[in-house]
């Protein structure tokens, strides 16, 4: 990984200075500010409902100093308890125990880290998750789904010291909902239509065998 890349955010503002403690604590990672290395997901990112435009805010950032988690050298395990305790309830009732459970077996504290970079829990996800919380998923099923349609990796900015080594890029280029609304669109379709055609509910492990291990 380069010690200097080019990070975009997508939204309906323009933030030249993003501040440290907005947002939502319920997102992937908890509270953070969200980017992405793809300047097309921003972009869609940036128009989440039909009609109303948007903007890609671009920042600079030096890594050199910074600590950074990278999900994907993390065990799916980890990833999935850090995902379930930021969007416990997300789901239907069905799969909280076994949510619960999960939490238990097992633990995992991202505390400390400047950066996590990861999977975005897009809307499509959502579904992947939940079928793996209700029984019809292996483990290995749902580690391939999380990389399906091209749905995105996501830089999660997490402290005050991350926060000051982002440097905005002039001008935020404002994106048309007419154009890529659709394309948002059409990327979370593709990752479902790519589950439905790699869906095999007898491979693998399913949830109870994990947590009965």
């Amino acid at each position: 990984m380069p010690n200097k890349i080019i990070l975009y955010h997508g939204s309906r503002e323009i933030l030249e200075k993003p501040k440290f403690g907005k947002g939502n604590k319920n997102n992937d990672y908890g509270l953070g500010f969200y980017t992405t290395p793809s300047k097309d997901l921003a972009a869609e990112w940036a128009v989440p409902s039909e009609g109303v435009n948007g903007y890609v805010n671009a920042y600079s950032i030096d890594l050199t100093n910074l600590s950074i988690l990278d999900m994907d050298n993390e065990p799916m395990e980890h990833w999935m308890s850090i995902h379930v305790r930021n969007r416990l309830g997300s789901y239907v009732n069905i799969v909280e125990e076994n949510q619960q459970e999960w939490l238990e077996k097992f633990p995992f504290n991202i505390s400390g880290y400047d950066i996590i970079k990861g999977w975005r829990a897009d809307d499509s996800y959502f579904s992947f998750v939940r079928d793996f919380f209700l029984g019809g998923l292996s483990l290995q099923k749902l580690k391939e789904a999380m990389k399906l349609g091209g749905l995105g990796i996501q830089y999660a900015v997490m402290t005050p010291k991350a926060f000051e080594s982002l440097k905005f890029i002039s001008p935020a280029e404002e994106i048309k909902s007419e154009i890529y609304y659709p394309k948002r669109i059409s990327r979370d379709n593709k990752a479902r239509k790519d589950y439905k055609d790699m869906k095999d509910k007898r491979q693998g492990s399913s949830i109870y065998q994990i947590l009965e291990d």
